[in-house]
């Protein structure tokens, strides 16, 4: 696909596909239908659209583009609310030059897949001191718990709030090629969320690095010193793409360094990779 188009477009004036709740007239809704399923470009949505919300079953995004709700499922558009069909012309092209231009820059954007999940404001309202005292910035608790109900303001701004007992970070898996393949979640330990001690500084002792040149010298050919920097960086999380920009060299050099990690290592996967490094103190 080279670029986003739309097929076709239906206008509802009256009734209940005119916007909902409104006794005037002019409130239009129009659906455009989509030549190509857009279900892939959602993330990207998600990460950039005003008042982005994204939705998995049904999958569908909703958000806010120059004053219209604009709603995207795979294969169309719904958009309220329009004046007339002159606005349902003029949306119609914001909306295409709006996702051709996310479709165009999407290796520029980083994808956003976290789930719109609202929780009921009367359970955000059990967590509050319903005071009314304003120390979140908000005028009542009602407004505060509604924004949180939302995702558009975190609990933690509401000083009267107690530590979570838990909390979960979850964290995207990229392949080689920068490609989102999985996730994983962890759970976080929040007993020590607002120790601010420094970490303990770790110092590289001279048996550590004993350890590594006796191991590296082990080799059928040992790791250049390069090598090493990369594996220790592959080690620490990092990408191609990231260790090439952290090196200031080309991703194609950053890939023979991998290549060739693998051959002198006997491995062939980045985690057995790692687990070499750990075990010889590399990180």
């Amino acid at each position: 696909m080279n670029k986003i188009k739309i097929n076709s477009s239906d206008i509802f004036i009256d009734g209940n596909m005119a916007k909902p709740g409104s006794g005037n007239k002019d409130s239009i809704m129009a659906v455009f239908y989509f030549e190509n399923d857009l279900a892939f470009l959602f993330p990207y949505i998600n990460a950039v659209a005003t008042g982005a919300e994204l939705y998995e079953n049904p999958a569908f995004i909703r958000f806010i583009l120059n004053k219209v709700h604009c709603v995207v499922y795979p294969g169309r558009c719904l958009v309220t609310p329009l004046k007339n069909r002159e606005h349902v012309e003029k949306i119609k092209k914001d909306i295409l030059f709006f996702l051709n231009d996310i479709f165009e820059k999407k290796n520029k954007i980083t994808p956003k897949f976290k789930l719109f999940q609202p929780i009921p404001i009367t359970t955000i309202l059990k967590l509050l001191p319903k005071t009314n005292c304003g120390d979140c910035g908000f005028n009542t608790c009602v407004a505060f718990a509604a924004m949180v109900s939302r995702q558009r303001t975190a609990p933690s701004r509401c000083p009267h709030i107690g530590l979570p007992l838990k909390e979960q970070v979850t964290y995207p898996v990229y392949d080689d090629t920068g490609t989102r393949v999985s996730s994983i979640t962890i759970d976080v330990d929040t007993s020590n969320a607002h120790d601010d001690s420094p970490l303990p500084y770790k110092k590289t002792t001279i048996l550590q690095t004993k350890t590594l040149n006796a191991a590296n010298s082990s080799l059928p050919s040992a790791l250049t010193k390069r090598e090493l920097q990369v594996l220790s960086m592959i080690g620490a999380g990092l990408t191609n793409k990231e260790i090439s920009n952290r090196l200031h060299i080309s991703a194609h050099t950053v890939k023979s360094h991998v290549v060739n990690i693998f051959n002198k290592l006997g491995v062939n996967h980045r985690t057995q990779a790692v687990v070499w490094a750990a075990r010889n103190e590399l990180i």
